[in-house]
């Protein structure tokens, strides 16, 4: 079970301002997928607060969105 107000207290301060940025539904970049990652507890564990959108393979073209009850507290935030 995701713990969306423990992630959000446990990103820093420039992390939660840069997601606010994008307004909750823009594409993640690999520092801000990390950061969720490390928030969540480290390497792999932020999995279930973003997904994919589109193709699966090759991994490298993958497009990782916060999930939308996560996107939705991150602006309200």
């Amino acid at each position: 079970m995701c713990d969306i107000p423990g992630l959000l207290q446990s990103l820093r301060p420039e992390e939660l301002a840069q997601l606010k940025q994008r307004g909750g539904d823009g594409v993640l970049e690999a520092p801000l997928v990390d950061a969720i990652d490390r928030a969540a507890g480290g390497p792999g564990e932020g999995r279930g607060y973003y997904v994919v959108r589109g193709q699966l393979y090759p991994a490298e073209t993958r497009s990782y969105y916060l999930r939308s009850d996560v996107a939705a507290a991150v602006v309200e935030a």
